[in-house]
């Protein structure tokens, strides 16, 4: 009798622990199901950057605002530094999403989807100078042997691959290319043109060659990267961008997109 007393007791402490347990674990689920975990990195105006008070700003920042609110999530932002972590983060799924200026192309789509909200078919990037592009240079072919400046894994970057004769330098930050090319520790830096707009209307000297793109290499705006196989934050997003257009639309005014 005592034995079985002393079973029904351990009995029903288990049932207690494990109701606890998956109480706390639906909780968790129920909070994390609430939250839209979006990859991004600042110092990327006006794309993305941190104002003075600490918070993140840009159009970016407003766009994802706007698609949370649509998707009645709270978001969270994870700034991680620069582009190569934020495909790693979104592969392992510590992230939900990435917003980053990200530019859409052929090769991309392949391998994640990508929801557009802003931009137009590029079909060439700029290629800048400091003060003058040197005598000869008409083309990326005439850039032999010269040092780019290019950030790793961007469409640019593969745009250069292209061109093995080109020295790229490796720049995370599009700042940093500026730098280089000011204090002629590279020759050029290749960016897309929203940059290399900013960067000409804050630097006189900077002098721009258009690069045309072969149609693989062709940008068809900017769009939020998300994995393929979440097909159904895939379509949500994409609703809530359908349903955020006008908005958008005053985004692009506000940061002069």
């Amino acid at each position: 009798m005592k034995k079985k007393l002393i079973f029904i007791a351990i009995i029903a402490i288990t049932i207690i622990t494990l109701s606890g347990l998956f109480f706390l674990l639906k909780k968790s689920s129920s909070k994390n199901d609430n939250e839209f975990i979006v990859g991004t990195v600042a110092n990327y105006a006006p794309w993305v950057s941190i104002n003075e008070t600490g918070d993140y700003e840009g159009f970016d920042i407003d766009v994802i605002n706007e698609i949370a609110k649509k998707l009645n999530k709270k978001l969270v932002i994870k700034d991680l530094g620069s582009m190569s972590p934020l495909f790693i983060a979104l592969e392992q799924g510590t992230i939900d999403a990435i917003i980053w200026g990200m530019e859409i192309t052929k090769d991309r789509l392949e391998k994640i989807a990508m929801i557009r909200y802003q931009g137009d078919t590029v079909k060439s990037f700029p290629l800048i100078f400091w003060k003058k592009i040197p005598t000869g240079i008409e083309s990326i072919k005439d850039m032999k042997d010269k040092i780019i400046c290019v950030e790793p894994a961007s469409a640019q970057d593969t745009v250069l691959s292209k061109y093995p004769f080109i020295n790229k330098k490796f720049t995370e930050k599009v700042d940093d290319a500026l730098l280089n090319i000011q204090y002629g520790k590279a020759d050029a830096a290749f960016v897309e043109s929203a940059i290399a707009k900013k960067f000409k209307n804050k630097y006189p000297e900077i002098q721009i060659l258009e690069v045309p793109l072969e149609e693989e290499d062709q940008v068809f705006g900017v769009g939020i990267c998300i994995k393929k196989n979440n097909l159904e934050l895939v379509n949500l997003v994409q609703q809530a961008v359908d349903e955020s257009k006008e908005k958008i639309k005053e985004f692009e005014t506000r940061w002069n997109i």
